[in-house]
């Protein structure tokens, strides 16, 4: 190999793990929005992103990005992140069973008093 060979082969290195990174921050800025609009329940923005994070999260994993040391970091926050959002959904999914239960409480309270009138 050539020392320009050798020359071109690191900056296509470097280039590559800059694009990899931009990816990362990207995955990492969206599944934010994302809980933050799952917080908020706009469920609808938050599908939007699921689809936009889903992509971007197999493009990463197809590379096996993350399994590099130098996105050792990344990939716990990314991780912490994706945790998070499964926590804050499992508890609006409660908070929503809760919800429906009562009303469907009311509703046969509603019935039984109706049958008494």
């Amino acid at each position: 190999m050539t020392e320009s060979t050798i020359s071109s082969t690191a900056e296509c290195d470097i280039l590559a793990a800059n694009s990899y990174k931009q990816m990362i921050d990207y995955l990492e800025n969206i599944l934010s929005r994302q809980l933050e609009k799952v917080r908020n329940y706009d469920l609808d923005g938050a599908m939007s992103l699921a689809e936009e994070a889903n992509s971007l999260a197999e493009s990463i994993g197809k590379e096996k990005v993350l399994d590099q040391s130098e996105f050792k970091d990344d990939r716990w926050r990314l991780e912490r992140l994706y945790k998070d959002l499964c926590l804050v959904i499992a508890a609006e999914r409660e908070e929503v069973g809760d919800k429906l239960r009562q009303i469907r409480q009311g509703i046969k309270a509603l019935g039984i008093y109706s049958d008494n009138l």
